[in-house]
């Protein structure tokens, strides 16, 4: 399994073994037309974990988000989420808030794939989020709550998630709405005019196959992919104007707005107080990490969590 660190809060002079936390990007090679990746956000620091949020912009990837101490606030919106879930983020970032020691594995399943996974359909976790036994059985979440907890290594943690997502793997569908999605993330610029004669079906049919699959048209799923791609080109050190070129949009003020729209916030607003941890390699799979602003938390982690108890 190949796997990359970023050292997160000690700054570049200090070795991993003596920074806060370490995010740990993972590589599986048995799952790699499954998985994008797999995260290990590792910081047993209780007090810097307090500092800091963590945020899973939107994308095209279903993400399946477990925990291996105390565990953390899960919100996207206002909406708050078990601490153990699976959610296709669409829209408005989904934000972890630490209130300890924090870890939290992510697993980012391609959705052209994930059916092999996850037996639910794609389209029921569009910006809902699902608890992890109600999809793969109480009994198997609380082995891997096991296994996590008693990993005394990242390696050994990650290998454990392997295993158990091999325990779940099932063959691959081939379906329409899965080849439009594959090409979609390779080339999120593509008109679906012309993905719709590259498959051999008319516009219609594959929009109608592709909402009923995946809960969004081939449009709006292109925009995902492309917005994965802006905040790839970001971590190059680009300018906004040349990430926007970048990305086929036509100017600074394009991209602008699709930030306002799919995450309801302008470029420097979402990415205030980013903790910089040169993870260059980030590519699909984006995580931000943020100090907390001077007023301390979010206001939604003391607030009363409108939507009732959460689910661990």
């Amino acid at each position: 399994m190949n796997v990359v660190e970023y050292p997160i809060g000690g700054g570049p002079t200090i070795s991993v073994q003596e920074q806060p936390g370490v995010l740990r990007c993972f590589r599986s090679f048995p799952l790699s037309d499954i998985i994008e990746a797999i995260w290990d956000c590792d910081i047993p620091d209780g007090d810097f974990a307090k500092s800091v949020t963590i945020k899973c912009p939107p994308g095209t990837s279903l993400q399946l988000i477990g925990q291996y101490r105390k565990p953390a606030r899960i919100a996207q919106s206002e909406t708050v989420l078990p601490s153990k879930c699976a959610t296709h983020v669409q829209s408005h970032a989904l934000t972890l808030f630490p209130t300890g020691a924090f870890g939290a594995v992510i697993v980012c399943l391609r959705p052209d794939a994930a059916s092999r996974i996850v037996k639910a359909p794609f389209r029921e976790f569009a910006n809902a989020s699902l608890y992890l036994g109600d999809l793969f059985g109480n009994w198997e979440v609380e082995m891997c709550d096991d296994l996590l907890a008693g990993a005394r290594t990242s390696h050994e943690r990650i290998a454990g998630v392997q295993a158990f997502l091999l325990r779940q793997l099932s063959p691959q569908i081939d379906s329409l709405a899965n080849r439009a999605a594959g090409y979609l993330r390779k080339n999120p610029g593509m008109p679906v005019s012309a993905l719709a004669a590259l498959l051999g079906t008319s516009e219609r049919n594959l929009s109608r196959g592709f909402k009923r699959a995946f809960g969004l048209s081939p449009k709006r799923f292109a925009r995902l992919a492309r917005f994965q791609r802006i905040l790839a080109e970001r971590r190059l050190d680009r300018s906004w104007a040349q990430v926007a070129h970048a990305c086929g949009l036509s100017d600074q003020a394009h991209l602008i707005g699709e930030f306002h729209d799919l995450v309801g916030e302008a470029p420097t607003q979402f990415f205030t107080r980013e903790l910089r941890i040169g993870a260059d390699g980030m590519d699909e799979a984006n995580l931000i990490i943020q100090r907390n602003g001077q007023n301390g938390r979010s206001q939604l982690v003391d607030a009363d969590f409108r939507n009732g108890q959460e689910r661990s």
